[in-house]
């Protein structure tokens, strides 16, 4: 679809361009800002849990996901999300005394 200039409908969509753009510019800057504090926050949240408890696997899976999307500028990609996930969570092995012939 083709606009003139002056078209009201163009220049709408040119605002709501302009606007979303804008908050995604501020969004990004809130978010570096709060970042590394939030980070070091879980990370003496996670030194303090006691070990050996059933939560243990999902605050080192956060902790390791969290630091591995500090040390990128976009995002977590999947395989790496899977390889902590599978770190973590690995699935279980087949039990050899329960086996079906």
């Amino acid at each position: 679809m083709w606009h003139t200039p002056d078209c009201p409908q163009y220049i709408i969509m040119r605002i709501n361009w302009k606007e979303g753009a804008r908050r995604v510019r501020e969004q990004e800057e809130w978010a570096q800002g709060v970042f590394p504090a939030a980070h070091e926050r879980l990370k003496m949240a996670a030194a303090e849990m006691p070990p050996g408890t059933a939560a243990q696997p999902f605050i080192d899976a956060l902790t390791e996901l969290v630091q591995a999307q500090a040390g990128t500028t976009g995002f977590v990609v999947l395989h790496r999300w899977a390889e902590i996930l599978e770190r973590h969570f690995p699935p279980e092995l087949p039990d050899p005394d329960h086996a079906a012939d």
